[in-house]
């Protein structure tokens, strides 16, 4: 899982939100699936205006919330509603899938989004390690590539 970033590609076509969205870590993630030629990873995108969806699926241009970047700008009411929705669509996402492993590259705010969500899967869930964008960027390429996580990136909690 990863949060949807506010900066998208501007193209009309529908795009797969994996590649609609474009901020650093849509391209790491892009960049990395891509060099480790792995089929065997779900991207879902937590995106704070369409809730969670499928990283193969086909996204329209939005726009997004107004706010700084990595602000959750939802009254409490629709936060709620969207973590009720958000949880809902991984329980029956994850009816027909099984995972060794799950990793989370999502905000403190949009976390708001699927607060409890480890209770639906079962299976260890690893999530994004490092302070700031490209401490964080290289801990998910590392686990994306089956590498050791970097230094800089593990030694923070």
């Amino acid at each position: 899982m990863v949060s949807a970033s506010t900066r998208m590609r501007n193209e009309p076509s529908n795009l797969v939100a994996l590649d609609r969205y474009d901020g650093v870590f849509f391209r790491v993630l892009r960049r990395a699936l891509r060099d480790s030629g792995r089929r065997d990873i779900d991207v879902l995108v937590l995106s704070p205006v369409l809730g969670l969806i499928k990283g193969d699926e086909p996204l329209k241009l939005h726009e997004p919330l107004p706010g700084e970047w990595g602000t959750l700008c939802l009254d409490p009411r629709k936060a709620n509603e969207a973590k009720a929705r958000n949880l809902e669509f991984l329980r029956c996402f994850l009816k027909r899938r099984r995972y060794s492993e799950v990793y989370v590259n999502v905000g403190q705010q949009y976390m708001r989004l699927i607060e409890g969500f480890e209770k639906q899967f079962k299976c260890k869930i690893i999530r994004c390690k490092g302070e700031g964008p490209g401490p964080k960027a290289a801990h998910m390429k590392a686990w994306i590539l089956g590498t050791n996580t970097p230094k800089s990136a593990s030694s923070v909690p």
